[in-house]
């Protein structure tokens, strides 16, 4: 009996211990089929270790800087001098290519903030023509201005029809409050537009006539150079909004701050919170540039010809060192401005990578071979408002209807555009898009094509 006992418990031990191996067995062979294997990255050629320069990384150029002990991002290989980015692949496979184009969409809400005299109607152009083509709104005053020079109010504009604007382009002053209320902050873009105050200043003096409000003359450099040596007093300045730091004006500080250092340093801060991008016009072209990515854009949106640009009779000659110095005294808060997002501008630049540069280069001929196609050599001249004239641009008679158009919207002037899309909005908000069709087109109609009521005068009988 204690035989039988003790066979079948060592039966039952030995099914236990089959088990148990066949359990283990598998588990090593599942842990097996899940070991991580050394990845063999790309291939890297012609790796130098310099303080800085370029390096050729799997058939990519990356630049290379110093480490400083800042922290790593991404895969990088370390080196005791330099630090290289690795890209994952030399070439795109689709799904690359499609994350690529899925990085960003075109922003369609951006406020600009036009200054005077900074090429910010050249710039204006560019947003009225995006927006046309695209069925896209504006904020619209009764002219060109919305208010200004008072700060923008909702109310100075005009009536909406309930849905959020696309954009903002007229000259009005900045206003935080009422701006993001239109504009908030998260879903929308700023930007705007300076100069260097010693072409600013000077062109919105003598264009402006701004030496007359003070008793001084016209607008000639001389009437400059006497309002400059003689300066006007601190409440004088109320004349005439644009008379000193005009840019900062439109940017919305206050005149009596313009001479408290610390007041002045905090405004353009906060300017830098406030603004996406702030354009130099010294550098249009590399600004537009750097605009267009900001946006979301294509180059092809953004080109542009000047808008406003002096007839050479109107321009001023080089002005004096003299001159000179005493603008940038005169307009001290708007130099420190300028100054400041010049700085910021050409940093932004170097971070963009060398592939803005090939941005740059495309804008630009295409820029030139859009000229080329649109616009005849015969000279012209536009009529800005009152009797201010400016340099125009005369279209090729011979454009295809679809090209005539392109290069019509980027002729138009402010004043033009603006009164168009005024038009454009009210007939969209009454529901009127065409004309009736009884209504006669006056260049089609024919005048003698009936004859029921002709005109036969009454003659006296004499």
């Amino acid at each position: 009996m204690a035989d039988s006992f003790n066979f079948t418990s060592h039966g039952k031990l030995w099914k236990l211990l089959l088990f148990l191996s066949v359990v283990c067995v598998f588990f090593l062979l599942m842990f097996d089929s899940q070991t991580i294997k050394p990845h063999k990255g790309p291939e890297l050629r012609n790796v130098h270790n310099s303080n800085e320069g370029t390096e050729e990384v799997g058939g990519r150029t990356t630049t290379t800087k110093p480490t400083t002990g800042t922290k790593a991002t991404g895969k990088e290989i370390s080196t005791t001098k330099s630090t290289t980015l690795i890209t994952t692949s030399t070439t795109p496979t689709p799904s690359e290519k499609v994350t690529e184009k899925t990085k960003c969409s075109p922003e369609h809400y951006v406020l600009f903030l036009k200054t005077h005299k900074a090429g910010s109607s050249t710039l204006a152009n560019i947003f009225f023509r995006y927006g046309d083509s695209r069925d896209l709104s504006y904020v619209l005053g009764s002219d060109t201005l919305i208010g200004w020079p008072t700060r923008f109010r909702i109310g100075q504009a005009l009536a909406f029809d309930g849905t959020r604007p696309n954009f903002l382009c007229s000259h009005t002053r900045f206003n935080k409050k009422a701006m993001n209320h239109l504009f908030p902050k998260d879903a929308s873009k700023y930007v705007t537009i300076i100069r260097n105050p010693i072409k600013q200043f000077e062109s919105a003096f003598t264009y402006m006539g701004i030496g007359r409000k003070f008793g001084f003359g016209g607008n000639s450099v001389e009437s400059l150079k006497a309002f400059l040596r003689n300066g006007i007093s601190f409440s004088d300045i109320r004349k005439s909004t644009l008379a000193r730091n005009p840019q900062l004006f439109d940017l919305g500080l206050d005149f009596k701050f313009y001479q408290d250092a610390k007041a002045i340093k905090e405004y353009i801060e906060f300017l830098e919170k406030e603004f996406d991008l702030v354009l130099i016009s010294d550098y249009f072209d590399e600004s537009v540039v750097l605009m267009k990515r900001l946006l979301c854009w294509e180059l092809d949106d953004v080109l542009y010809v000047k808008s406003n640009e002096r007839l050479d009779k109107d321009k001023s000659p080089e002005l004096s060192d003299d001159t000179k110095e005493n603008i940038k005294r005169w307009n001290k808060a708007d130099m420190l401005l300028y100054e400041h997002f010049n700085q910021t501008l050409w940093r932004r630049i170097e971070t963009e990578g060398k592939d803005f540069f090939d941005d740059l280069t495309n804008f630009r001929r295409m820029k030139e071979e859009l000229k080329t196609k649109c616009f005849s050599d015969k000279p012209s001249m536009q009529l800005i408002y009152g009797n201010k004239y400016a340099k125009g641009l005369t279209l090729r008679s011979d454009l295809p209807s679809d090209l005539k158009q392109k290069c019509g919207r980027m002729t138009r002037t402010e004043n033009n555009y603006l009164a168009y899309l005024r038009n454009k909005r009210i007939e969209k908000l009454v529901g009127i898009h065409h004309a009736a069709p009884n209504e006669d087109d006056q260049e089609k109609v024919s005048w003698d094509a009936a004859s029921d009521y002709k005109y036969v005068p009454v003659k006296p009988n004499f």
